[in-house]
């Protein structure tokens, strides 16, 4: 009897807002039109021009990068149809529509996380069920999109009742399974069912969101619901979600080789693959990449930590420079502001182009030297800077050399810096040892002439110059530098911004690098 209670209380609530608007008159006619052999492009059109706002997002997805390759600006439904396809608009318009509805919600429960996980669920296991062979992968999209529902619904409608499971799960002293008996008088799971029959999912769908009536199910549809449930429980322990009794990472990606037939490697780079659409679209769909980054820590699962180290350092990359375009794509004054801020974009593009280049090195296990070199490489060409390099630091800590060098006038630079420690080179040596980032605008400005050696203004004289040192906790390895010449003039905030980025990467592919035993 608790169960009906609970479910009158959430359709009570539902009635309530006007019912969840993803399962709308709208989605189903999408739904039953694209599932339809004699319906035409312009049939589902017309379905989805009902909703005007779903029709400008799936305008705007058309128009990504992730999608329109090259086909031409596209301005009206019928096109978009055609070149995302059916199923796709199918699953597109109900991930749109599941994340529009729940974007405005209680501030005392993070939904927003919750239906980031059910997208992520969708998107990997559509990824393993390409490489499976599932004959319709947009129904494995489905099923993962749909296998969180239930919390989903919950958390939105009953926001109290949540927040004391999620306090009772934190406790520790029963499982989550009977926490949702206690409170619900049945699983998530079984809410979720409910409710995505009521509103006319297909039963291989609806049967697949739980593992008892899973059991019926068959071929495909049988291992839509181990990819779904896997999935989910594969980002419970990459968002680190309490979660009593779980399996470690790797026996579940073992598990996933059972149900596919694949091996670790295909698996984690399809889960790869998965992380870097979903960080594509993150966009588009209106959503902050932010919330992908999980919290890298030493949890004892040595291939967890390793996947969250590398997931971690690709969406923060991804996300700063997604906050920095928001920064400074901002409407300028228009007319003769316009070269200028064409030229910025194409600035910010290749800055963007390095950071995926970087992230892409430090994804397969590059070297550290080549790390160093390529962000040596971006910040010369992303800033004004005429030279760029990496300075290793001895392990004795008694001598400088500058093994990468970039830009023009190299020679005085690789020259001044293969340093032994000294009363007139102890400068360098005590700001790298301190991990501090000196920034000299401008060298001429007074009081630096009396606090630089003058070795090195004589050597390497440079008009303004950056330096900030490259470790992990006490460790430190040696230093980025970058400088503009006399000819080029100060370093600018621009200058510095680059470089601080470029830096930040490098110091986390350095961080991630450190536990897997590279040398430093």
């Amino acid at each position: 009897m608790k169960f009906l209670k609970t479910l009158n209380a959430v359709h009570t609530r539902l009635d309530r807002l006007g019912d969840l608007p993803v399962f709308s008159a709208t989605i189903n006619r999408i739904q039953q039109i694209s599932s339809s052999k004699e319906a035409d492009a312009m049939a589902l059109a017309m379905a989805v021009m009902k909703d005007a706002n779903l029709s400008a997002k799936l305008l705007k997805l058309a128009n990504s990068a992730h999608v329109n390759r090259g086909n031409g600006r596209i301005n009206v439904i019928s096109r978009a149809v055609i070149l995302i396809g059916f199923d796709e608009i199918k699953n597109l318009s109900v991930t749109l529509k599941l994340i529009e509805c729940f974007s405005k919600t209680n501030p005392s429960v993070d939904i927003g996380n919750l239906v980031m996980r059910s997208f992520l669920t969708a998107s990997i296991a559509r990824e393993l069920a390409s490489k499976a062979g599932i004959d319709d992968i947009e129904e494995t999209y489905t099923c993962g999109l749909l296998h969180g529902l239930g919390e989903i619904v919950i958390a939105f409608t009953l926001p109290d009742t949540y927040n004391r499971m999620l306090e009772q799960r934190k406790l520790g002293e029963q499982s989550w399974s009977r926490i949702q008996i206690d409170e619900l008088g049945g699983h998530f799971s079984d809410i979720g069912q409910d409710l995505a029959q009521s509103w006319g999912f297909p039963k291989s769908v609806v049967s697949s969101m739980d593992e008892m009536t899973a059991e019926d199910l068959k071929g495909d549809q049988r291992l839509n619901h181990q990819l779904a449930s896997i999935s989910q429980q594969l980002l419970q322990q990459i968002y680190n979600r309490e979660h009593s009794g779980k399996q470690d990472f790797s026996a579940l990606i073992d598990k996933l080789g059972s149900a596919t037939g694949m091996n670790r490697d295909k698996l984690t780079g399809s889960l790869n693959r998965a992380f870097r659409t979903v960080c594509d679209l993150t966009e588009e769909y209106g959503i902050s990449s932010r919330r992908l980054i999980p919290t890298v820590q030493d949890s004892g699962d040595e291939m967890l930590d390793d996947f969250n180290r590398k997931l971690s350092f690709y969406v923060h990359s991804r996300a700063e420079s997604q906050d920095h375009d928001d920064d400074v794509l901002q409407p300028q004054s228009s007319g003769n502001d316009a070269p200028a801020a064409a030229a910025q974009q194409i600035g910010l593009q290749r800055q963007l182009q390095h950071l995926q280049e970087i992230s892409a090195l430090v994804t397969q296990q590059a070297p550290l030297p080549q790390v160093f070199a390529k962000a040596a490489d971006a910040i010369l060409e992303s800033s004004g800077c005429t030279r760029t390099g990496f300075c290793l630091l001895s392990r004795d800590h008694q001598q400088l050399s500058m093994k990468i060098v970039r830009g023009s006038q190299t020679e005085p630079l690789a020259s001044y810096f293969t340093l032994r420690r000294s009363r007139d080179s102890e400068f360098f040596f005590r700001l790298v040892e301190k991990q501090s980032t000196l920034l000299v605008t401008d060298t001429r400005e007074a009081g630096w002439s009396e606090r630089l050696p003058d070795s090195f203004m004589q050597k390497v004289n440079p008009c303004g110059f950056v330096l900030a040192p490259l470790g992990v906790n006490n460790k430190v390895v040696g230093f980025l530098y970058a400088d503009r010449s006399l000819e080029a003039g100060p370093i600018n905030d621009e200058d510095f911004r680059c470089f601080s980025q470029f830096h930040m990467q490098t110091r986390m592919a350095l961080g991630y690098a450190q536990p897997r035993g590279k040398p430093a």
